[in-house]
């Protein structure tokens, strides 16, 4: 529905008592989500930074991610949670199995999560997941992950038809983003409240369909093929476990590379 645009006060009316900053138009949620963290140590986690506009998102390893008014929802949810360095990549699980759960039971059969960070529908993007640590020293000040759901984006014409798409295209019906953001946001908060959890992992896993596919392992720099391998599973801290032909089974740390799925 076009008559879901955000403003501080319809945000307000749905957010309640939780801390919130929002912008018509930002470069990136993150930066700002990262800036206000740091600046303000006392803020508690799920604090969000949510804006209409995004004209220079970003993705993993650097990609683009820039949405228009009124298509998506982009926001950027703060987290100080107590974990070690190499738990890291459980808030990304948490932010997939919010999504996971805010919008799998309104979509027909099709939705999975994509290893490490993206919701798929029927093999096209429909969101994107990115978490990113905040340091002051060897100090762990947040946890900032971003959450871009594509609502109702056009991508015909684009160089993205066919490899994208959104929520109200799959459902064939409109939906309001404000209320869709308050039941992501309530996810989140749950899930980040079992971070240390095996529950977690168990669940995220549930929803890969990575798992038992052949994947193809890219170099993120110059995007050469590096191995290709059957995907068998992914450990306690999501890292994911690539059988060769061979038998060696590799394991594959997601900011190390990039993949494909066949």
């Amino acid at each position: 529905m076009m008559g879901d645009h955000f403003s501080e006060d319809s945000l307000r009316a749905v957010l309640g008592r939780r801390q919130f900053r929002f912008f018509e138009q930002v470069g990136s949620t993150q930066d700002l989500a990262r800036e206000w963290a740091t600046a303000e140590p006392n803020l508690p986690s799920g604090a969000v930074v949510v804006a209409e506009e995004q004209t220079a998102g970003r993705g993993r390893q650097g990609r683009q991610w820039i949405s228009p008014p009124d298509s998506a929802i982009m926001c950027s949810i703060i987290f100080r949670p107590r974990i070690r360095p190499e738990q890291l990549p459980r808030l990304t699980m948490v932010g997939g199995l919010a999504v996971a759960e805010t919008f799998a039971p309104m979509l027909p059969q099709g939705f999975t999560l994509k290893w490490p960070n993206d919701a798929m529908m029927n093999g096209k993007k429909l969101c994107g997941i990115l978490s990113e640590a905040t340091w002051v020293g060897d100090q762990l000040v947040a946890v900032v992950v971003g959450i871009g759901i594509n609502i109702r984006t056009q991508f015909a014409g684009t160089d993205l038809e066919g490899a994208a798409t959104s929520l109200e295209t799959e459902m064939g019906r409109s939906v309001d983003r404000r209320d869709l953001l308050a039941a992501l946001l309530a996810r989140t908060d749950a899930w980040a409240g079992r971070v240390n959890e095996t529950a977690l992992i168990n669940s995220w896993r549930g929803w890969l369909g990575t798992i038992g596919k052949q994947v193809r392992i890219y170099d993120p720099v110059d995007g050469q093929l590096v191995f290709t391998g059957i995907a068998q599973d992914v450990d306690s801290d999501g890292t994911l476990l690539v059988k060769l032909e061979s038998g060696e089974v590799r394991r594959v740390i997601a900011a190390d590379v990039g993949l494909a799925e066949d």
